[in-house]
């Protein structure tokens, strides 16, 4: 393998959207070696590859020869159909084999292949066509997941990629009539399978929606795929690619910049969000909670919520809990919550407040000559006897004591309060 290489291929789109069941992952990838090498050499009647070179492009080392060869024998066999989707609108429908010829040569290792003269033109210079990396596609285990990556990476610079029934879609990644009759059969080994490689193992980041037909039970119809390049930390632009941030994130949600409409998302609500799950898709969302005035706990809460309790499919689960609100947040509740918090809050510090002062007045009413402390001493006890009779615990000292101090601290505020109404 070239190990920290791309090896990039112009994979014609009409060639991607290819209806072709049997063709394993090895075949998948021998397709997209055989179209890197012809690309490589330009237009020629055929073309050479090593056996040792195959193997490594397509990272399949173990694999013998005489598999290899019946690999390449079926790709000259099996019948392609062509622009499945209909992507290219002017590409014609065509229904061919790949390969006009291989030919394996003895003693030597060497594979010669050629191309049917009309398709060799078309995959030289492909007039739609997205950029596959055959090295990443070497690494994928399951074929499903290399039809998958190629057919989003195909539409990642489209508005979208187009929603396709079921039926349509198991066609596209080659699942014969009688395989996973069972939904849950197809969803868990073919859809969960692909985009989770898809996923970890590409520079993309995709997840998918199912769709139910209407007045026929549960049955689902038809899928749609979401997909977007990764990237590190992210700020957006309105109508392009989200891009990686040269510099840190800050300030108040509602921040616009006046140059270039950028909003800014701050670090409160990015922290919430995994760093491989910050992608256009989500980031989008936000920025539409935002622009419908949710608040930073709603936006923060929420993404919080779903990438806590999603057990799978966290992307869609927290985009999903930002338009539902998953974590009940109520802007009303939150507010008294917060004026509770900060009312306790005050509370506290007053009573802390409160104490000092008393204890202040405590120790100066202490200090009173005896006279003065002998007036106040009984004043304080036959108060706290009215206010609380036949209860011996506010005749002790020490109660009686604190309620000198009260009685001071509150002839105290009389006497500045007058003071300053005469000012």
């Amino acid at each position: 393998m070239n190990s920290g290489k791309s090896m990039i291929i112009k994979k014609n789109s009409a060639l991607i959207q290819v209806h072709a069941k049997m063709l394993s992952a090895i075949q998948r990838k021998i397709i997209n070696s055989l179209i890197y090498t012809m690309q490589k050499n330009g237009p020629q009647d055929s073309y050479n590859i090593t056996f040792s070179t195959l193997k490594k492009f397509c990272n399949i080392s173990m694999i013998g020869n005489n598999e290899l060869k019946e690999s390449l024998k079926g790709l000259a066999d099996i019948k392609l159909e062509f622009n499945y989707l209909n992507k290219d609108k002017n590409e014609v429908w065509d229904y061919m084999s790949l390969l006009s010829r291989v030919k394996i040569v003895p003693n030597e290792g060497n594979i010669v292949f050629e191309f049917p003269d009309f398709l060799r033109d078309k995959l030289i210079n492909p007039r739609l066509y997205a950029p596959i990396d055959i090295i990443l596609i070497a690494g994928f285990k399951s074929s499903y997941s290399i039809i998958l990556y190629e057919l989003l990476r195909d539409y990642l610079t489209s508005p979208s990629v187009p929603i396709m029934s079921i039926e349509d879609f198991k066609n596209l990644v080659g699942i014969k009539k009688n395989e996973y009759k069972c939904f849950n059969d197809f969803k868990k080994r073919v859809l969960e399978v692909a985009t989770k490689e898809v996923n970890e193992k590409t520079d993309i980041y995709c997840h998918f929606e199912l769709s139910k037909e209407r007045g026929v039970g549960n049955k689902y119809s038809s899928i749609r795929f979401f997909v977007t390049k990764k990237t590190g930390d992210l700020t957006y632009e309105k109508n392009t690619e989200l891009k990686p941030k040269q510099s840190g994130l800050n300030g108040d949600l509602f921040e616009k910049l006046e140059t270039e409409n950028k909003l800014i998302i701050p670090e409160e609500i990015l922290k919430e969000i995994p760093e491989k799950y910050k992608v256009k898709s989500l980031i989008d969302e936000i920025i539409k909670r935002i622009s419908e005035g949710k608040a930073i706990d709603y936006i923060g809460l929420n993404l919080r919520y779903a990438f806590k309790k999603a057990k799978e499919n966290p992307l869609y689960y927290a985009i999903n809990a930002l338009n539902k609100n998953y974590a009940g947040f109520d802007i009303e509740i939150e507010a008294k919550k917060a004026k509770e918090k900060k009312a306790q809050s005050v509370a506290v510090k007053d009573n802390e407040s409160q104490k000092k002062r008393e204890e202040i007045a405590l120790d100066i009413v202490r200090s009173f000559p005896p006279e003065k402390y002998d007036a106040l001493y009984e004043k304080a006890k036959e108060l706290n006897a009215k206010e609380h009779p036949g209860n011996p615990f506010f005749i002790r000292d020490s109660m009686i004591e604190i309620r000198m101090a009260k009685i001071y601290m509150e002839n105290s505020e009389i006497n500045s309060y007058q003071n300053n109404d005469n000012d």
